[in-house]
């Protein structure tokens, strides 16, 4: 299943734009991503499928320990999130329902 969502890279990153919806194959893929730009933020790309203009790889320097990923189960319907991914305290991402 497709997931739509809005990354947000904690208190160093501004709010995120309605042309910031991302697209992720998974919840799985959002898990990674998040991982991904939280910990190699600053020496690795990560890519930002972005759903409504073109994809980008960037880096993701001073992620906070409190960034996250909403999710949502449609492009269209943004009234409510479905899933929220964070950070948890051992390292790993937890994921809770909205």
């Amino acid at each position: 299943m497709r997931w739509y969502g809005f990354w947000n890279g904690g208190n160093g990153y501004g709010p995120s734009d309605p042309d910031d919806l991302e697209e992720f194959a998974s919840i799985a893929d959002a898990r990674r991503k998040l991982l991904e730009r939280h910990r190699y933020g600053y020496r690795q790309t990560s890519v930002f499928a972005f759903v409504h203009r073109e994809s980008v790889r960037a880096l993701t320097p001073c992620v906070g320990d409190d960034c996250e990923i909403t999710l949502y189960g449609s492009a269209t319907d943004l009234s409510y999130p479905a899933r929220r991914v964070y950070l948890g305290k051992r390292g790993g991402t937890r994921i809770d329902p909205c």
